[in-house]
């Protein structure tokens, strides 16, 4: 009878502590969308004032040290740090003012998504 319990006090812990790790690591995905600064692009709600959204905003001090993401799907994802920093990178190298689409592949966990790529569109 003890040893019943003990089996199912072990799956319980391991339930407990394994589960956890798999939700956290998040999906794979692709998104298509807008490129926007996290300051602005919290508050954006839909795609129209994703496509007025310019990249001299997104470069701004200000705006450019909150970190990036991408209006899709309506609604707006942060990247993570890494992933800002290729975000700005792909600004700092982009002619393309305003209405700035990319195609980004990453593990999205929660709001967050990690890049594995970016590319303007």
């Amino acid at each position: 009878m003890a040893n019943k319990e003990s089996v199912r006090l072990a799956l319980l812990l391991a339930c407990c502590f394994v589960l956890p790790y798999g939700m956290a690591e998040g999906k794979k995905v692709t998104l298509t969308g807008y490129l926007i600064d996290q300051m602005c692009g919290g508050g954006i709600k839909d795609v129209s004032k994703a496509k007025e959204h310019t990249k001299e905003c997104a470069l701004m001090d200000q705006c450019a040290q909150s970190g990036h993401g991408i209006f899709a799907d309506g609604k707006f994802v942060n990247f993570d740090p890494a992933g800002s920093g290729r975000a700005k990178d792909l600004l700092d190298k982009s002619a393309t003012e305003k209405d700035i689409q990319v195609i980004v592949e990453g593990t999205q966990g929660g709001d967050v998504l990690s890049l594995t790529s970016i590319q303007e569109k």
